[in-house]
Formats: structure tokens, C-alpha cells, sequence
């Protein structure tokens, strides 16, 4: 008699990275006859996926490992896995003070033996893993979108960043295998690729290959229908103009540019190991603006830096408001181990590096809520993604949410959806598109009324 299929859960910490990670593990898992259930108490092996990127990120891990382990009483638990960037850095040390979990497994290859290794915990024997063009489930397929990893680690060396550390140097994946997955992705119903990496931007580097993402992006385009294409994270030191050229180019490359500045003091990026100047950016943003029609600009921040004085937040503080990002996220700085800024001294008390982040982000509130109110009438292509509970929509009215193009997924704002008398019923669904006149905004999310194709 065949083995009943045994029930595991995946829970995953961090970054969209982690996320790609995860669903390959799920989809080996499933091959391997596994069966994902969402429910704890009844998972037989809890799989936690975790982050380890900043300390915040470390403590959420372990809180969620803890509470993962409690299951091994109160559920069916038998075995605990801990997998991904923590278990990769820090196993010796948690493997001594954790007794609870049984697994400890780090990235790549490591990640692959997962139903091996549960398998011999568990002493099962189960269908062995079948070999798939793409092993992957890809549970956002059904609202329209997906995540594509297009290369691993990262080169740039940023004095605060421990991802070098935790996941190596770049390694680009071949393109061959990249389009043949997106490929797979559209046959899903995937509408919207977002190509992910530490920095897309230096895909290709490590072989040598000048132009390679250009190319990749190229063969994608030509290999596949996929209606929006989105690079996220474009680092301000490796962006090109035969890039934007070549977005302008196309319309299924959408024109928004994840360009993460970090800061915008000279003293604080040289410091930051960041390789690119304030003038150098401000460059790179007029560029992008004169290549692209209305480009979406997004950034990130780190504020708090060891060295950062006054006035070099008062020059960040300058510069966003002279640029006037559509999006941008804000981080407080933390010493990471092992990284080059450990040295330095934390000189920014914790108060006044919260107190810099709140005026950073007042700042953007302002700004995006007058980015967003810039639409209003607009006509946008909206990608729908859910039903709105009605807990959380603003108005009895709003029935959908879905995300303009203008809005990368899980990072940015919201596009709430009304319904008209003439929209045919059944043609509104998650992971479709629909076509909406912007009637409202607030400070990040649009609100929209469907009108017939």
C-alpha cells in the first residue's frame, strides 16, 4: 500500500529571496510525497526558513523557532527543521543551544537534501522525488505574479551588510535555465515577473559577461508573453544607460526603477563601501527620468550609520526631498558581526537613530500622498489580486485589491477596486487584469472604479 502523503509546514521569514527558496523546497517536498498544510497542530514536520540579515531579523527567527518547537508538545510535530540564512551562518551555535530542533540545514545544495534528511528523521520511505522541467509551486501564481531569481550572493561588498557572509559571492544563474523557468511561470498564469537578485544589476559579472542582463531580459521577452516584467533592487553604482534604453524599448518592461541609495552624504557612502557618489546618483536619476516615461522611482535608507552627524542627515533629508521618490523604505542602522562597520564605533544613540527614521519617513508620507493624488482620474492597468474582507476596505464599495504597475508586490501600496454596473460578473478574478479610473488616493494606496475593456 502506498504511503500516505505526510503533512509538513514551511513557515518563511525575510526577503523575497527566501520566499524562491521556499517554494522550490515545497515543490521537492511535494515530489518526495510530502503534503503542505498551513495548519501546525497537525504538520508532523515544521519546516522555519529564516532571515538573518539584521538583528531584528535574527530575533524574529528565533522567537518564531521557539514557537515552532512548542508544537512538538501540544501538536503532531515529530520533527523540527531549521533551514536558510541563520541555520547557514549560526548551526554551531544553535545546535548547542536549541536542542529542540532536529535539522539544521544552511543554503543551496544544503537545502536540497531537506526531504532526505526529514525522511530519515521520520523513518519513512516515500516516492523519491520526480525531476520536473521547474520544481517549483509558486502559490502567488494564482494572484497573477511570481518572483524570479535570477542570480545568488552578492559581490558589492557594503561595509554593513552581512549577506556576503551568509549566502557568498555572486553567482549568476545560466540564462538558458532562467527563461525556460519564466516560461514555466506563464504557463501558471503569471502576469507579472519580478526578476530578483542581490543586485540584478551585476548579473553576468561574475562570468565576465558584459551586457548579460540586457540579453537575458531580451530572451525573456521573446520567449514569453509575460505582460509586465519588473527588475527589483538595481544598484545606483551599476546602472546603465543600455538599460533604460532598453526598458524604454519595450513596453512590457516596466518602467520602475528599485534603485536602493542608502544614504546621501559623499562621507557616509564612502564609509558605507556604497562605490558611488551623491552626484553620481542624482545623475543616474536624471538620466532615467529623461530616457522613461514616467519612471516609478523607489529607494531604500539606512539612517543612523556609525559617523553620521547631523549634517550628513540633514544632506540625506535634502536629498530625498529634491528627488522625490515614489516609494522609499527606511531602515535604522545595526551592527552586524563580522562585517567591516563592526570596527566602527555606534556612535548615534538608538533614540536619535529612531527619532531620523521617523522624520525620513514623514518626509516620503508627504510625497507619496502627493505622487498618488497626481493620479487621480487616471486610467491604470490594475492586476488583481484578492477579494477585500471587510475588515479592511475603506468603503463597502471597494470589493478587490490589486497593484498597478507603478506597484511592486508586497513592498509597495495597494489598488482598491470598486465595481461598475456595466463590468460582466466573472470578469473580475484574482489574477486578472482589469482596467480602472482612479477616483481617490491616500497616502499609499489609489482607489479605483473598474470600467469595461
Amino acid at each position: 500500500m502506498a504511503e500516505k502523503a505526510v503533512p509538513v509546514s514551511l513557515i518563511t521569514l525575510g526577503c523575497a529571496k527566501n520566499a524562491v527558496d521556499s517554494e522550490y523546497m515545497l515543490a521537492e517536498l511535494e515530489a518526495a510525497g510530502f503534503r503542505l498544510t498551513e495548519d501546525l497542530s497537525r504538520a508532523r514536520a515544521i519546516v522555519v526558513n529564516t532571515c538573518a540579515f539584521i538583528q531584528p531579523a535574527k530575533e524574529e527567527s528565533i522567537e518564531t523557532i521557539l514557537e515552532a518547537a512548542r508544537f512538538k508538545q501540544s501538536g503532531c510535530c515529530e520533527v523540527l527543521a531549521v533551514v536558510g540564512c541563520m541555520a547557514g551562518r549560526y548551526s554551531s551555535e544553535l545546535g548547542r543551544e536549541m536542542p529542540e530542533v532536529d535539522i539544521f540545514l544552511g543554503l543551496g545544495a544544503e537545502q536540497r537534501r531537506l526531504p532526505e534528511e526529514l525522511k530519515a528523521a521520520l523513518g519513512l520511505e516515500l516516492t523519491p522525488c520526480s525531476k520536473r522541467v521547474s520544481p517549483r509551486v509558486v502559490e502567488t501564481a494564482a494572484q497573477g505574479w511570481a518572483y524570479l531569481k535570477i542570480s545568488e550572493g552578492c559581490n558589492n561588498r557594503c561595509s554593513y551588510c552581512a549577506i556576503p557572509l551568509i549566502r557568498g559571492g555572486l553567482e549568476s544563474r545560466p540564462a538558458a535555465g532562467i527563461v525556460e523557468e519564466a516560461a514555466y511561470l506563464e504557463s501558471l498564469g503569471v502576469k507579472e515577473l519580478n526578476l530578483i537578485a542581490q543586485d540584478v544589476t551585476a548579473y553576468g559579472r561574475d562570468r565576465g559577461a558584459e551586457g548579460a542582463l540586457n540579453r537575458l531580459l531580451e530572451s525573456i521577452l521573446d520567449e514569453t508573453d509575460i505582460p509586465w516584467i519588473r527588475l527589483l533592487y538595481t544598484h545606483p553604482a551599476h546602472l546603465e544607460r543600455s538599460l533604460l534604453e532598453l526598458i524604454a524599448e519595450n513596453d512590457r518592461l516596466l518602467p520602475y526603477l528599485d534603485m536602493p541609495v542608502q544614504h546621501a552624504s559623499d562621507r557616509i557612502l564612502a564609509a558605507m563601501g556604497r562605490g558611488v557618489t551623491k552626484r553620481e546618483m542624482l545623475d543616474k536619476i536624471e538620466l532615467a527620468r529623461k530616457i522613461l516615461d514616467r519612471p516609478v522611482l523607489r529607494t531604500t535608507v539606512l539612517v543612523g550609520f556609525p559617523g553620521e552627524r547631523k549634517a550628513d542627515f540633514n544632506e540625506l533629508v535634502d536629498f530625498i526631498e529634491q528627488v522625490r521618490f515614489d516609494r522609499l523604505g527606511g531602515f535604522v542602522y545595526s551592527r552586524e558581526e563580522d562585517t567591516p562597520a563592526m570596527a566602527l564605533r555606534d556612535s548615534v544613540p538608538r533614540a536619535e537613530k529612531e527619532r531620523r527614521l521617523e522624520t525620513v519617513l514623514e518626509i516620503q508620507r508627504e510625497i507619496s500622498a502627493a505622487a498618488n493624488a497626481s493620479r487621480l482620474g487616471e486610467k491604470l492597468r490594475v492586476l488583481v489580486e484578492r477579494p477585500v474582507d471587510s475588515s479592511e476596505a475603506p468603503s463597502p464599495e471597494y470589493v478587490w485589491a490589486g497593484r498597478s504597475s507603478a506597484h511592486a508586490p508586497e513592498v509597495d501600496g495597494t489598488v482598491y477596486l470598486a465595481t461598475g454596473r456595466q463590468v460582466e460578473a466573472g470578469k473580475i478574478a484574482p489574477g486578472k487584469m482589469a482596467k480602472a479610473r482612479i477616483i481617490d488616493s491616500g497616502d499609499y494606496d489609489l482607489f479605483g472604479r473598474i470600467e469595461p475593456d
